[in-house]
């Protein structure tokens, strides 16, 4: 019953959601500079309609959130910003909160701990601090990007070429090359030291070609191995069950066969641990 009455509210609220959304669209139009020029149908300039709903919707929430998250001066600088550090600390607060014995249970207390503590924190925030973090997360995003293309051509090189050495060492090379030559026409100091680095770390890698790629092949038959092992010892658990419930067979014969097994089974689980 409470979930059939939530789900007609849900419908009605978006119902009454589209009529409005709509009626909005359709009347921005009479504003609309011109008729047809834009992306639309029959007269109906969609990207017009459309700005004018994003600013109906920025109108509204601009004020809240200047009010509780403006801090010092009510103004709107870097508001957006602010808005998703607020989400970011608040989810990382329930996590941390929501494993608290003594709140466990508690919703209601863990919700207003972890919306009064981020919101203390962000709406306090100068601006100094606040471009310290953003330049973090901004540095994150640039490592993040910048080493993507290094980790798919390494993992390229070392499926694709994993038979062909040499056509390793040339893959290398050609990767040294363009960064190279990234390096050299940049004229941007810092971006130039990014290629810089990068080519150097290839250079590396094309130096302990054979040895990196030992590596990986290590690491994919311990994989293959580890399945093989984890198999096994579900056959000898199966076998030890079998014997001890086993009916007709003498005690020491009992014993002694279950050791043996037992010790092969403790010498199999050394092998993945």
């Amino acid at each position: 019953m409470r979930k059939k009455l939530l789900f007609n509210c849900s419908l009605i609220l978006l119902v009454i959601a589209s009529i409005f959304i709509l009626s909005e669209f359709v009347s921005a139009q009479a504003y609309s500079p011109y008729y047809g020029g834009g992306f639309g149908i029959s007269g109906f300039d969609l990207r017009y309609g459309s700005q004018m709903l994003i600013d109906m919707a920025v109108g509204w929430a601009e004020p809240f959130l200047q009010v509780t998250l403006g801090g010092y001066n009510y103004t709107g600088y870097l508001l957006f910003e602010k808005f998703l550090l607020f989400l970011l600390l608040m989810s990382m607060v329930y996590v941390a909160i929501s494993k608290v014995p003594v709140f466990s249970g508690q919703k209601w207390v863990i919700w207003t701990i972890a919306i009064i503590v981020p919101l203390l924190s962000v709406r306090f925030l100068n601006f100094a601090w606040l471009n310290t973090i953003f330049l973090q997360y901004q540095l994150l995003g640039v490592a993040l990007a910048g080493i993507l293309p290094f980790i798919i051509y390494l993992f390229f090189v070392h499926s694709a070429l994993a038979e062909y050495p040499v056509a390793r060492k040339i893959a290398w090379i050609f990767f040294i090359v363009v960064y190279y030559g990234l390096w050299s026409t940049s004229e941007v100091e810092n971006y130039g030291l990014i290629y810089f680095w990068t080519m150097i770390i290839s250079f590396l890698f094309l130096l302990l070609d054979g040895t990196i790629h030992r590596y990986l092949d290590k690491q994919k038959w311990r994989d293959a191995d580890i399945s093989a092992v984890t198999s096994a010892l579900a056959r000898l658990d199966g076998e030890i069950r079998r014997l001890e419930s086993a009916t007709g067979i003498p005690e020491e014969r009992r014993a002694i066969e279950l050791k043996k097994l037992q010790k092969r089974r403790s010498d199999l689980q050394r092998r993945i641990i």
